[in-house]
């Protein structure tokens, strides 16, 4: 080949190479879409819906083009009618505030829904009055779930006459070592929630991405499920679940709820801290906090429940402050402050013969402001080798190698062990609320 051709054809490998690094360049470059809102349905969800799967970022503004106030609307809640958008890509929602004014997504069923594992930033929006929770993830490879402000969530009334609602929802029900993995991050939420069958704050299930719930405020104007109404709900977690420094408050309702402000626990390689969190319960028949381990979740080992405040005004006898139930073991609890009235402060209890709760630590909690109407402390049934240790003035203990070093024990009434199997969340029924509410998702999977 001649000189010439030989640089001719460096020439063009040059170009090729130059086409290839410009292509590259151009390809990784983030894709920003902005989103006004028109206040009309559908066009305000189909237009959100394309913007998302170009992935990338995604800004929905707080006033239409001229810059006035506006809703995006998604839709009556309505189940049939379906208003909401698929996360199909990675993406990042943000919503912004313009002149005192939060973007705003109102009605919708399930708004913002997660079927397939992809990343997502969901970030600054007020959703408004969405069918059954505005936030549903129920495949993802990791969600930053930021400032969120969930107001007028509307009951879905699922097959079988319960009615539900979630004001977050993340949950492998369906494949839980590989459905929602990464890093699961909820941040500074606010949530106002209302009337319902099966009622959760938050819920995180069969999740094996760790977890981080922080900085929420979670407010229960009433507790009515009679089937469930918890605060904030980590269960069957297979990472690390951490929840920290939120605001819980559960308001009175209907007399058959028996409401909790955080409850945790299941499976033994989960890692659970519940820390620096304040939970106040205005129900009769509330707790505080639980951790538990039932036969059909496997146990809780290694559980911290540390410098929490509680306020309960429960009136019922098996109401406690902070409980751990069932199969937890090998769990601190220490340096928490119980205040109000309840059946007992603090209490650790098996349920059965087949998870006991044992060598769990109480130490260093101040309950100095609790006046409990069955003694302090309460070891229940199937308690084994645990320790209390701090201030307590009475305390009952009806299992075996406890150690309690305060107090005095009181006379064991007549149907203490009958007592003792306290009422709570309905556990087995709620997997069939899952089940009902993945099914009512389906029909998305084809959107």
């Amino acid at each position: 080949m001649t000189d010439h051709g030989r640089r001719w054809g460096q020439c063009l490998c040059a170009v090729a190479l130059l086409g290839l690094s410009v292509a590259w360049t151009h390809a990784a470059k983030p894709v920003t879409t902005t989103v006004y809102p028109t206040g009309s349905f559908p066009l305000d969800m189909q237009n959100v819906q394309s913007a998302i799967d170009r992935g990338g970022t995604v800004i929905l503004k707080a006033t239409d083009a001229a810059g006035q106030p506006t809703a995006f609307d998604f839709g009556p809640p309505d189940p049939q009618v379906d208003g909401g958008v698929n996360l199909h890509t990675d993406v990042s929602i943000l919503g912004e505030q313009s002149g005192g004014h939060m973007t705003t997504i109102k009605g919708g069923f399930n708004p913002i829904l997660g079927l397939v594992p992809v990343k997502s930033t969901i970030q600054g929006i007020h959703f408004d009055g969405p069918l059954d929770s505005p936030i549903a993830l129920i495949r993802s490879t990791g969600a930053n779930i930021i400032a969120n402000r969930i107001t007028g969530i509307v009951p879905l009334l699922l097959f079988f006459g319960a009615t539900e609602i979630e004001g977050i929802f993340v949950s492998g029900f369906d494949d839980p070592e590989n459905a929602v993995t990464g890093q699961i991050n909820v941040q500074g939420n606010v949530i106002e929630v209302s009337s319902g069958d099966f009622v959760n704050g938050m819920q995180f299930d069969e999740v094996s991405a760790d977890i981080q719930v922080s900085g929420n405020s979670v407010e229960f104007l009433h507790s009515d499920g009679a089937v469930q109404t918890i605060g904030i709900l980590v269960f069957r977690s297979h990472g690390k679940a951490t929840v920290v420094q939120n605001q819980v408050t559960m308001g009175d309702g209907d007399p058959n709820a028996f409401p909790v402000g955080i409850f945790v626990g299941g499976h033994a390689e989960a890692s659970y801290r519940i820390s620096g969190n304040t939970v106040v319960t205005n129900h009769p028949n509330s707790d505080g906090i639980d951790v538990v381990g039932f036969s059909f979740s496997g146990p809780t080992q290694q559980a911290i429940v540390e410098g929490n405040h509680v306020v309960i005004h429960s009136t019922i006898p098996t109401a406690g402050g902070i409980a751990f139930a069932g199969a937890v073991q090998n769990s601190l609890m220490s340096a928490n402050r119980i205040e109000g009235t309840s059946g007992n402060a603090i209490q650790i209890l098996g349920i059965d013969s087949s998870t006991i709760a044992f060598s769990n630590h109480a130490v260093g909690n101040d309950i100095s402001q609790l006046s409990a109407s069955f003694g302090d402390v309460f070891f229940g049934p199937d308690s084994a080798d645990n320790l209390l240790a701090g201030h307590c003035n009475t305390y009952i203990d009806l299992g075996v190698g406890n150690r309690i070093l305060c107090g005095s024990p009181l006379a064991v009434p007549a149907n203490a062990t009958q007592s003792s199997r306290r009422p709570g969340p309905t556990m087995s029924m709620a997997d069939q609320v899952r089940r009902a509410r993945l099914a009512s998702t389906r029909p998305r999977l084809a959107r």
